[in-house]
């Protein structure tokens, strides 16, 4: 048997927090559709690794509008990016569920009751939402922008147009 000595051991794959400016650069590089995230509230980035290279992230924010399908703002949280390197586009699926499982469940300003997610109906059916088991609530959600803290939103936007909201209910 041969016994290889390392100085240290890294995961082969692993899960962990990263730097919300981070995450943004890797939004950008691998050409997620809305590009970085900037809001105005609490946001908490998260990156899967394999053999220490970033390969997938997700982003949790706190959700824009009061409620959300009966739910307070003070009781659910936002899978607001969620985006992998295009040579590993299988890492999705896996960083949705152990973004819904652990990263959501960590947030820091209230007990989450509910985690959502919306999908762009241009762009994405939602299988993968629905394949990992979440709920679709609605699927004519949408900002035409001009809020409290965005401009007016045009065609030409990459958020305009409709939305599905998703709903992964915990407890």
């Amino acid at each position: 048997m041969v016994v290889e000595l390392r100085l240290f051991e890294l995961p082969m794959v692993g899960l962990g927090p990263i730097g919300l400016a981070e995450a943004n650069r890797l939004l950008d590089c691998w050409g997620h559709r809305l590009g970085p995230i900037h809001r105005p509230f609490t946001m908490q980035a998260f990156a899967l690794e394999k053999c220490g290279t970033p390969i997938s992230v997700a982003v949790s924010a706190s959700a824009v509008s009061a409620t959300v399908a009966g739910f307070r703002r003070q009781e659910v949280v936002e899978c607001a990016r969620l985006c992998s390197d295009p040579a590993h586009p299988w890492a999705n699926r896996v960083m949705l569920r152990l973004w819904r499982e652990a990263c959501a469940r960590a947030w820091p300003d209230w007990e989450v009751l509910a985690a959502i997610s919306y999908s762009q109906n241009a762009h994405h059916r939602g299988d993968l939402y629905r394949f990992d088991g979440w709920e679709k609530i609605r699927e004519d959600c949408g900002s035409r922008g001009g809020g409290a803290w965005s401009r007016k939103r045009y065609a030409s936007d990459a958020v305009y147009g409709s939305k599905t909201l998703w709903l992964w209910r915990y407890g």
